[in-house]
């Protein structure tokens, strides 16, 4: 139990410090091409927040852990809109424009249905895995289309920053894939040792260590009043968790889920989407006092969940 504990911990710290690198060499490249902090958030830092979970779920259905393939992406969604956003906001409000973002939360909120439309069918299978991943296609071509990037003239110096950060991402990469193992590894232990299961574990624990990445994104954030980085990190990650993470993870291997197992996770996960948008659609902002809301959806989430064991 100690060994597995011990493991869990260090691999919950090198997902965080490996995606620290990659979140502060793809933020310094997105710079140089003059992108908004909204875009930054959503694309650059999302995917490199998002690693974590993909490596964490990749890891897992190869070690026929279905359980926490699910319960990481599910876990992690409603972590980073109830945990992340909530401290955040409780400790300065987030504002952002909702025109801006408006689409972005369509498009979660319409992901979020299919995902939950999959399980419902049954086995998650390799098809739908594609189906996630060319919406991500879509996605991706949206986003393009609709923000011009600037490139600076001085390819040399561009040529020359993208080298040094080459190494920082590296980096970056290796603490994720080290972290990753020794964290499923860990829990995939203290699961047998409490008899809980390998859902409740992804939903909670592996989710909240997946999700200090976006924690730790938000936070320096917010430090440097980049709300849009903070939003756009959430929304991003949430979006990568369902179409990258799970539409890649379902095409390395079939996903074994009964619906009635996650049915009470999935629709915290579908009312915290809701709530953000009412949030955000209504008053442009996250106030403290919706960041304190948000940590207690949060709080609940977890309470259902083990009451599950």
């Amino acid at each position: 139990m100690i060994i597995n504990m011990t493991q869990f911990l260090i691999g919950a710290v090198l997902l965080y410090f490996g995606a620290e690198f990659l979140i502060k060499g793809s933020k310094s490249i997105a710079i140089k091409f003059n992108i908004s902090p909204i875009i930054i958030g959503i694309t650059l830092v999302a995917v490199g927040t998002s690693l974590p979970e993909l490596i964490v779920s990749i890891l897992a259905i190869l070690k026929n852990e279905p359980g926490i393939v699910i319960g990481n992406v599910m876990g992690s969604n409603v972590a980073n809109i109830g945990l992340v956003l909530g401290i955040t906001a409780i400790l300065s409000p987030i504002y952002v424009p909702f025109e801006k973002i408006r689409y972005d939360m369509y498009f979660l909120m319409g992901i979020t249905i299919i995902s939950l439309w999959f399980i419902i069918m049954g086995n998650l299978v390799f098809w739908q895995g594609i189906v996630l991943l060319l919406l991500l296609i879509v996605y991706c071509v949206y986003i393009y289309k609709n923000n011009k990037l600037e490139i600076e003239e001085n390819k040399l110096e561009i040529g020359l920053i993208n080298f040094l950060l080459l190494g920082q991402v590296m980096i970056g990469i290796f603490g994720l894939a080290l972290g990753a193992t020794l964290l499923v590894e860990g829990a995939q232990g203290i699961a047998l040792s409490l008899g809980v299961s390998s859902l409740v574990i992804g939903m909670s624990i592996v989710a909240l260590g997946t999700s200090l990445p976006e924690l730790a994104a938000s936070l320096v954030a917010i430090k440097h009043g980049e709300s849009g980085i903070v939003i756009g990190n959430v929304i991003g990650s949430n979006v990568m968790n369902i179409v990258l993470v799970l539409g890649l993870t379902i095409c390395v291997g079939n996903i074994q889920i009964n619906y009635m197992e996650i049915i009470i996770q999935g629709f915290f996960m579908l009312f915290s989407i809701f709530i953000l948008f009412l949030l955000i659609k209504t008053n442009d902002r996250i106030t403290k006092l919706s960041g304190i809301f948000l940590t207690m959806i949060y709080i609940v989430f977890l309470y259902f969940n083990f009451q599950t064991v």
